[in-house]
């Protein structure tokens, strides 16, 4: 009797185990709903079929060229517009030497699939190592031979108009070829963190956390330093005492205002309308506004980043809301925009789709880098791998993995 009661007990044991696990199960979903990180998941790397599909290749960074054209179409423009240019008019060697070595200048080569640092100049934060990262990630990615190229980007906010890799331009600066900015990789002096940890962030707060559309603060939200900049002073003065505006002025290393007044990206999301300011040259809290399903509020841009010209102010496909630089007309959209709730969250969505769930993915960065390296090579010389020194060869070049480490070209003798 002692054994059947033992074996009674036990069975019960079990299905109060299952019962609780049951209960926590759904106490989860209800709370976390269907919410997955994207990333890592298993399947995420199936077979491209053509058609794009965020859930299953935002993370694909294996596209070959002719998939990468099909996921991403119309992306490269900032890449198709400098090879046509330099079409009759190739990149030299000479033209090269030439770039004037300010901060922020890095001259590397890819050689049969390897990427070589070759000089550096000064450096601005983590940006040169963000930027080698990615491009990096991008080779290494590749399921394609890339062509041997050697090159030169510059990480400042304003660089050469020359004929190198920046990270952003201005109309007339036809020579400079756009790459993704350092923040794709990573932004960890403001603790925007990766761009993949941006959007899962973002993502969460709207799907999980509750802040969709019908929760979202009806105001405009913009945090940032003026920096003495006219543009950014005249926003604020344009946006204050007013009812339909969250906007304050950061001062950083001010530990009262970046406690009381700093707001994270996902808090970013909270809103439903979200202001872009260029700084410097341009900004680039852009990408990460375009995460939110918020609608991204920006005056006409003076200068153009390598996705920009995907953003769209009217029309059917309208993504974002567009205002004169003077902000004369900024009170009349916002007032348009709350009084169109819908019109307004038909915009956000928008965004969401194009940008979030396309063209901001890291399969959509790795597509481009390698469009980049391909469109380089088209108008330009192949490198020397060795140079001659002393009647000896000599490598033009330190291994990726080793500046990473060191951050630097040359070592001390033992």
């Amino acid at each position: 009797m002692a054994k059947g009661r033992t074996h009674i007990l036990s069975i019960a044991l079990l299905l109060s185990v299952i019962a609780l696990l049951g209960y926590w199960r759904s106490v989860h979903e209800s709370a976390f709903g269907a919410f997955q990180p994207s990333i890592g998941r298993p399947g995420s790397l199936k077979t491209f079929n053509g058609k794009w599909s965020y859930k299953r290749d935002a993370d694909n960074l294996m596209l070959n060229s002719q998939q990468c054209e099909k996921a991403f179409p119309g992306l490269f423009e900032e890449v198709d517009r400098p090879v046509r240019d330099r079409s009759s008019s190739r990149i030299t060697l000479d033209e090269l030497d030439s770039l004037p070595r300010q901060n922020g200048y890095v001259r590397a080569m890819i050689y049969n699939q390897q990427l070589y640092v070759i000089d550096t100049t000064g450096h601005i934060y983590s940006r040169g190592l963000a930027t080698l990262h990615a491009l990096h990630r991008a080779i290494l990615s590749s399921s394609e031979i890339l062509p041997n190229i050697e090159f030169a980007f510059n990480v400042d906010d304003r660089i050469p108009a020359d004929a190198i890799w920046g990270y952003a331009r201005q109309k007339e600066d036809t020579k400079v070829w756009l790459m993704p900015d350092f923040g794709f990789w990573s932004w960890p002096e403001t603790k925007a963190g990766s761009m993949r940890e941006v959007q899962m962030k973002a993502t969460m707060a709207e799907e999980v956390d509750g802040w969709s559309w019908s929760t979202k603060i009806p105001k405009l939200l913009w945090r940032g330093a003026t920096m003495g900049l006219e543009l950014r002073e005249n926003f604020v003065a344009a946006t204050a005492s007013q009812p339909w505006a969250d906007v304050k002025a950061l001062t950083w290393r001010d530990n009262d205002s970046m406690v009381n007044d700093l707001k994270s990206m996902p808090e970013h999301c909270q809103y439903k309308y979200l202001a872009h300011t260029e700084g410097n040259s341009y900004s680039g809290r852009l990408k990460y506004l375009q995460n939110c399903k918020s609608v991204v509020v920006a005056h006409k841009m003076d200068w153009i980043q390598h996705h920009h010209h995907l953003m769209r102010s009217s029309g059917p496909e309208q993504n974002y809301v567009e205002v004169k630089r003077s902000y004369e007309d900024l009170a009349d959209k916002i007032s348009w925009l709350q009084n169109h709730n819908k019109d307004a969250e038909k915009i956000a969505s928008r965004s969401v789709k194009v940008f979030r769930e396309r063209y901001l993915t890291p399969a959509a960065e790795v597509c481009y880098w390698r469009k980049l390296i391909h469109g380089w090579s088209r108008v330009s010389f192949e490198p020397e791998f060795f140079t001659v020194v002393d009647g000896k060869r000599v490598w033009r070049g330190l291994p990726i993995e080793s500046f990473l480490l060191e951050q630097r070209l040359e070592w001390d003798p033992y």
